[in-house]
C-alpha cells in the first residue's frame, strides 16, 4: 500500500507541489551583510525558497532586497533579532499578535525561527527548522499529503488507500513520521513538538476523508458519520424505508439516510429529530410556504425537513435533486436558498468543520510565537470553500455570512 512520500529527495519533490515556485535566481547584492551564514547564503542567492506553500508565505525570499526584522517590523527590537533576515511570513496569526509571526532565517546559525516583535520592541521567537534547505523539504511534505490524496482515487487500482478517519489518522501519522526523520535535531530541540508542522500534516491530512462520489458528492463511510457524532454530542440515526417518504424519490440521498444515517439530539450545528418520518415543510410549517402570507420560496413547501440550524434556520432537502437548502426565515436580511449540493456534501463540510474545531480546541504547547488555534482558524474557510464552492458563491450563502458575523467570533467559533 502506497504511503505518503516524504518529498525529501532534494528541492525537486517541492517543486512539483502546487503553489510553490521556486522565485526566480538572485543573487548576492540583495542579502544583508548580516547574513554572514555561507550555505543559508549561497542557497538564497541561487533563486531562494518556493512561495506559498504549506501554510507559510514566503515570497519575500525572492524580493530585489531582504529586510531584517527590525526594518520588517519597523521596529528596534533586543535580543539579537537584528541578525535575523525575513524571508517571509506564515499564513496565520502569531500568538497574541493579530498578525503573522515572520519566518527568518539567523544570519550567523542558519536556523530558521518564527519571530514577532511586540509593541514595546520584545522579541518572541521559536525555532521552525535547522536550515533553509531542511525547511524547504519539510514544506515539501506538508504538500505531499495534498497532492497524493488526489492521486489514486479507484478502489480497483494499485496503491489504493480508502478514505474515512481512519485514512486521516493514518496519513497524519506517516507523515509526522517522515518530519521527525528529516528534522531530528528540530524535533529533539521541541521534545517531539515543535510548531507548526504538526498541525500542518493534521490540517493536510483531513483531504483523505472521502472520495468522489457517484451520484453524491462524495462517497463517505459509516465511520465519518459516526466521529461527526460523538464530536457533536450527538448519536446516529439510519432511517427505515418506511421513514422516507415518497417525495425523497433521489435514489442516492435515500441510500446514505438507510446506509449511513445523520445526527440526531445533541447540541450541534446541525440536529435532526432521532424518531418519525421525515416530514415536508407545508406538513411541518402549513403556512411558511403561503406566498400570501410573505414567502418567498413557496417550491420548498414539498421539500423534506431535516434539521434545526443555526440563526434559527430550517434545513430543507429536495426529494428529487437531493440538493440541500435553507428555509427564508430566521436570519436578518435575504439568504441564499442553497447550503449544499447534496448531503454528502453536508456531512463532510459539518466533519471537517468540527474536527477542526475539536482539534482548535485541544492543542496547546511549549511555544512564543506559533499558535495551533490561529492556524486552524486560518486554514478553515479555504478548506471548507474546496469541498462545495457553490456554498461560498455570495456574501449572502450561509458559509460567508457565518465567516464574517462579529457576534459569533471567528468561523470556527
Amino acid at each position: 500500500m502506497t504511503e505518503v512520500s516524504n518529498g525529501s529527495e532534494g528541492s525537486g519533490g517541492v517543486e512539483r507541489s502546487a503553489g510553490s515556485e521556486r522565485s526566480a535566481a538572485g543573487d548576492e547584492r540583495r542579502l544583508p551583510a548580516v547574513l554572514t551564514h555561507g550555505p543559508s547564503r549561497e542557497w538564497l542567492a541561487a533563486g531562494g525558497l518556493p512561495r506559498v506553500i504549506g501554510h507559510l508565505d514566503l515570497t519575500a525570499s525572492g524580493a530585489e532586497e531582504l529586510l531584517t526584522v527590525d526594518a520588517w517590523f519597523e521596529a528596534a527590537p533586543a535580543g539579537g533579532a537584528e541578525r535575523l533576515v525575513v524571508l517571509g511570513e506564515t499564513c496565520y496569526d502569531a500568538e497574541d499578535a493579530w498578525a503573522p509571526a515572520a519566518v527568518a532565517v539567523d544570519g550567523t546559525s542558519g536556523e530558521v525561527v518564527l519571530v514577532i516583535v511586540d509593541d514595546d520592541g520584545g522579541v518572541r521567537r521559536d525555532r521552525l527548522a535547522t536550515d533553509v534547505w531542511t525547511l524547504t523539504s519539510l514544506l515539501g511534505q506538508v504538500e505531499a499529503v495534498t497532492d497524493q490524496a488526489g492521486l489514486v482515487l479507484d478502489p480497483r487500482a494499485e496503491g489504493f488507500i480508502p478514505r474515512g478517519p481512519a485514512a486521516v489518522a493514518r496519513i497524519a501519522r506517516v507523515a509526522g513520521g517522515s518530519l521527525r526523520e528529516t528534522d531530528p535535531e528540530l524535533f529533539r530541540h521541541w521534545d517531539d513538538r515543535p510548531p507548526h508542522w504538526d498541525t500542518a500534516v493534521g490540517i493536510r491530512a483531513l483531504g483523505w476523508a472521502a472520495l468522489p462520489g457517484e451520484g453524491l458528492a462524495y462517497a463517505l463511510d459509516a465511520a465519518l458519520v459516526e466521529e461527526l457524532a460523538e464530536l457533536t454530542g450527538c448519536e446516529v440515526r439510519r432511517y427505515a424505508e418506511d421513514d422516507l417518504p415518497a417525495q425523497l424519490s433521489h435514489g442516492p440521498s435515500r441510500r446514505l439516510l438507510t446506509e449511513l444515517g445523520l445526527p440526531v439530539g445533541g447540541s450541534a450545528m446541525f440536529v435532526a429529530d432521532a424518531e418519525g418520518p421525515l416530514p415536508t415543510m407545508a406538513e411541518c410549517y402549513p403556512d411558511s410556504t403561503d406566498e400570501e402570507d410573505g414567502s418567498e420560496r413557496p417550491y420548498q413547501a414539498g421539500f423534506l425537513v431535516l434539521s434545526e440550524w443555526t440563526y434559527d434556520l430550517t434545513v430543507l432537502l429536495d426529494g428529487a435533486t437531493g440538493r440541500v437548502e435553507l428555509s427564508d426565515w430566521g436570519a436578518d436580511g435575504e439568504l441564499a436558498a442553497y447550503l449544499h449540493g447534496d448531503l454528502s456534501a453536508l456531512l463532510l463540510t459539518l466533519w471537517t468543520y468540527e474536527r477542526l474545531r475539536a482539534a482548535r480546541d485541544r492543542e496547546s504547547g511549549p511555544w512564543a510565537v506559533f499558535s495551533p488555534g490561529e492556524m486552524y482558524s486560518g486554514a478553515a474557510e479555504d478548506m471548507l470553500r474546496a469541498l462545495d464552492p457553490k456554498a461560498w458563491a455570495t456574501e449572502d450563502h450561509f458559509w460567508p455570512l457565518l465567516a464574517d458575523d462579529g457576534h459569533m467570533g471567528e468561523l470556527l467559533d
